[in-house]
């Protein structure tokens, strides 16, 4: 029980180490957000998942409906793939995701990637109890 606990703090500081960390919250978007960035995909989510590999965004209870991939360099993850639910592979991408804490706690995620003709943005945040 204490090496899980350990694990998952230590998660918060070093996702490339994390097994699978599970943070509930929800995508949301200022209007301000919404209104300059016709076009492009506004992931709606419940929760995200880190790995070592990147940040998988879905409704609680529900397998993730996007993947954002890449190589983590301490809290930031530097994008090349964004991988969507139902397609055979994932689209070659550029971009950005970067986790921001209060505290020891992640209080956000935001993520911004281009794959081809399409943009992703993630704008995760975790209630703050």
């Amino acid at each position: 029980m204490f090496a899980l606990l350990t694990s998952l703090l230590l998660a918060q500081f070093n996702p490339a180490q994390a097994e699978n960390l599970r943070v509930e919250g929800r995508c949301t978007y200022p209007d301000a957000v919404v209104a300059e960035v016709e076009g492009a995909t506004l992931v709606q989510c419940g929760e995200a998942h880190l790995t070592e590999e990147g940040i998988a965004f879905a409704a609680r209870g529900f397998e993730p409906s996007i993947r954002f991939v890449g190589e983590w360099d301490g809290s930031e993850l530097d994008l090349h793939h964004v991988a969507r639910r139902g397609r055979d592979r994932a689209d070659e991408a550029r971009g950005w995701c970067r986790l921001q804490y209060r505290g020891n706690a992640i209080s956000a995620i935001v993520c911004t990637a281009v794959a081809g003709p399409r943009s992703y943005l993630a704008n995760f945040i975790v209630p703050n109890i």
